[in-house]
């Protein structure tokens, strides 16, 4: 292996010689097997030599900690400048900690860092079990979960017990977060910690009364708008991504399922290859919230652009996921990808009129609308989005009055 990423022949020497030679040679044959470029084969089997002298030294069974890697990382960047009051690259450490922990995974020989303790474990998971079995969104639970956790650790920062919360502490806590959160994000930890104490209380673990005394912050009738590009920014960003890179084939892809299905990030994070049926003009959908799996058809240009991707742009692999990276190692794509693929096209005059609603749940907003300004009923651009309640559709109906207000007032200017 090393003979392949080397030409001299002192330098292949070194590396046959090492420590832990096979084991070298064999992981980095396993980043090679991912198409991995060369140079970055060249860096990790450079750093795992450097790393092998200081295994070698240790005892057999010795594992290595997360701080233990960090400060061997230090020390190493440092031996790598020539003047020692000059401070060490920053890069190279990162790398260096960053390979070293992927080397010693790969010997078994690194040491996870514990999790968290936290005195309310058996409650969290209680509660999220409970509300895994009301709640069909996973998503959900998520949210739920990280708020309760976020405000017992704000407990713990104070040093208050669970069961001696007051409502008064439950009020500091939010003037604690409110100057960094909207209404909107008080509103939903509001809505998350009633809910919790609700079920703290039915468990006896707090004081009654605790629930009914948190109020959920108002929201104001024009507040939640939904915001995102013009259907016809929306156009011009979709045709521009397109190309035959398979950079742009990829994106090209995503942006028209994100933007004429109106489906979430998750959504189409999830979507696999087999979920597309060529045969039928096809693709099974996943929702985020219900769980549910929609069969929706593929409109022309969408499977004209998947057929683009997956044919000639698309990794081979072992993942399942239909969208990958485009550079190796491939893997699924994650949701600060999706978010940026979508943020980064906007052109920069729509960047600086909308502050909200440039990642992909803009696009979903930008594809709701249309459809009711084109006349669908809202019924109908529910079930287009996959939406489980009326009521989620109708906030869209706050658009259509903004813009009937705008008629009615060139009207008036008109006769004026």
């Amino acid at each position: 292996m090393f003979d392949q990423l080397f030409r001299d022949p002192a330098l292949v020497r070194r590396h046959r010689d090492g420590p832990f030679a096979l084991e070298r040679a064999t992981y980095v044959a396993s980043l090679a097997r991912q198409a991995s470029a060369t140079q970055t084969l060249r860096k990790h089997a450079r750093y795992c030599l450097a790393f092998a002298h200081v295994v070698q030294a240790t005892p057999p069974d010795r594992s290595f900690t997360t701080a233990e890697i960090d400060g061997l990382a230090s020390e190493w960047a440092a031996s790598r400048v020539d003047d020692r009051r000059a401070a060490a690259p920053r890069w190279a450490q990162s790398a260096f900690r960053a390979i070293a922990t992927e080397f010693l995974k790969w010997l078994g020989r690194w040491t996870p860092p514990p999790p968290t303790s936290s005195p309310y474990v058996r409650e969290v998971d209680d509660f999220v079990a409970e509300q895994r079995y009301r709640l069909r969104s996973p998503r959900t639970c998520r949210n739920r979960q990280w708020q309760v956790e976020r405000f017992l650790s704000y407990l713990g920062q104070t040093n208050c017990e669970l069961s001696a919360v007051t409502p008064q502490q439950v009020d500091a806590y939010f003037e604690h977060v409110a100057p960094r959160w909207s209404r909107v994000s008080l509103r939903s930890a509001a809505l998350a910690l009633r809910i919790w104490f609700r079920h703290c209380e039915a468990k006896g673990w707090v004081r009654s009364g605790l629930a009914a005394a948190i109020l959920l912050p108002r929201i104001y009738r024009e507040e939640g708008i939904p915001i995102g590009p013009t259907w016809d920014t929306v156009a011009r960003v979709i045709t521009d991504a397109d190309g035959d890179t398979p950079l742009r084939r990829r994106n090209a892809a995503m942006l028209r399922l994100l933007a004429i299905y109106g489906l979430r990030s998750g959504e189409v994070r999830r979507l696999q290859v087999q979920d597309v049926d060529w045969v039928s003009h096809r693709i099974h959908v996943t929702r985020s919230k219900s769980g549910k799996r929609d069969l929706l058809p593929l409109e022309p240009s969408v499977e004209d652009a998947l057929r683009r991707y997956v044919t000639g742009a698309r990794p081979q692999g072992e993942h399942a996921a239909l969208f990958l990276t485009v550079r190796a190692p491939f893997r699924p794509l994650s949701t600060g990808a999706v978010y940026g693929i979508v943020a980064s096209r906007l052109p920069a005059a729509d960047k600086g009129r909308i502050r909200k609603g440039r990642g992909p749940h803009g696009l979903r907003h930008a594809c709701a609308r249309h459809l009711i300004e084109a006349g669908l009923s809202f019924k109908e651009v529910g079930d287009h989005l996959g939406h489980r309640s009326p009521d989620s559709t109708q906030i869209y109906a706050k658009v259509n009055l903004a813009a009937l207000r705008l008629v009615a007032l060139e009207d008036v200017g008109g006769l004026l």
